[in-house]
């Protein structure tokens, strides 16, 4: 029986050994043999993988190690646990894939359609790790465009990659077009915030940043943009479409997000506004970055979203 969490992945992978196996791959004959031997003192996980016999190929077994000390180079085994055999593990080589990477490995996962509890994938440099029952967290993406590609988005997938201690998510984007925000107000003049999306809605265009000389418009903007408004103005557009992620984004009456209208569960929320300057905001299960954020707070709200310290 498996008695690892799910999720699971040996961290950093050299605790994984991989080991051509001759003989039979059962608990009993397997444990006969290692405990006769010894390991390599940073060596937690041995990855059996049995001579190729058609028509499956190799065989995998997963065991757990335990050795009598690890004060020398090689010690003495002392106790194998029997954590996977052939018929719950499955070997993978995915030479692209980082191993050292929870997110990577359990991508990995969900594109193998085999049933099992374990996959051992070796990837880059062609190091092995491996994955227990993968069962990524789905953190739903929202962000505006253009301009694209999403710079939340971006982002979002660079914290993912270079963090090796973060539990496996799956980035779900639900990207929020302006013109077609737009669209659901038709009109012959907007005002857009700035002109850096490159935009181009039917009709006439103005740029809030370029304080243009009022007329009758529709604000295509935030809470922010508003403020600007009337402090240009001294009164409110005529016509409004929100665009502010964190207010499109609805939520219920316990704070939890509400599942995207395109289907699918999604188990937390990262977004971006502009009244929040600097730093995130976490709200339950729900993350807010700057409109202008980095890559070290895109990071920490995700950290923060999996509950990794």
């Amino acid at each position: 029986m498996l008695t690892l969490p799910d999720n699971f992945i040996c961290r950093p992978y050299r605790g994984v050994s991989v080991q051509h196996w001759d003989g039979p791959l059962e608990e009993g004959a397997v444990k006969e043999v290692l405990l006769s031997r010894e390991a390599y003192r940073r060596t937690e996980f041995i990855v059996l993988r049995s001579a190729p016999s058609p028509p499956g190929g190799p065989a995998t077994a997963l065991v757990g190690v335990t050795c009598a000390s690890q004060e020398a180079l090689f010690n003495p085994i002392v106790d194998i646990e029997w954590l996977a055999g052939p018929e719950d593990c499955v070997y993978v080589v995915r030479h692209d894939v980082d191993t050292a990477n929870a997110s990577a490995l359990a991508e990995v996962a969900a594109s193998d359609a085999a049933n099992v509890a374990v996959r051992v994938v070796e990837g880059r440099y062609q190091h092995v790790n491996f994955i227990v029952r993968a069962r990524p967290t789905v953190i739903r993406l929202v962000d505006v465009v253009p301009p694209e590609p999403s710079r939340l988005l971006d982002l979002a997938r660079q914290a993912v990659a270079i963090d090796e201690d973060m539990p496996p998510v799956r980035l779900q984007p639900e990207l929020l077009d302006v013109p077609t925000l737009a669209s659901a107000q038709p009109d012959q003049h907007y005002l857009l915030p700035c002109q850096g999306a490159g935009l181009a809605l039917a009709g006439t265009v103005d740029y809030l940043d370029q304080r243009p000389a009022r007329a009758d418009w529709t604000l295509v903007g935030c809470e922010r943009s508003r403020q600007f408004h009337r402090w240009f103005y001294g009164t409110d557009a005529d016509r409004q479409v929100e665009l502010c992620p964190d207010r499109l984004t609805a939520t219920d009456s316990d704070g939890a997000t509400v599942a995207p209208s395109s289907g699918g569960a999604a188990t937390c929320t990262l977004l971006r506004c502009c009244l929040l300057e600097r730093g995130i905001r976490v709200e339950g299960n729900r993350a807010v970055v700057p409109w202008g954020t980095n890559l070290s707070e895109v990071q920490a709200a995700l950290r923060a979203l999996t509950g990794c310290s």
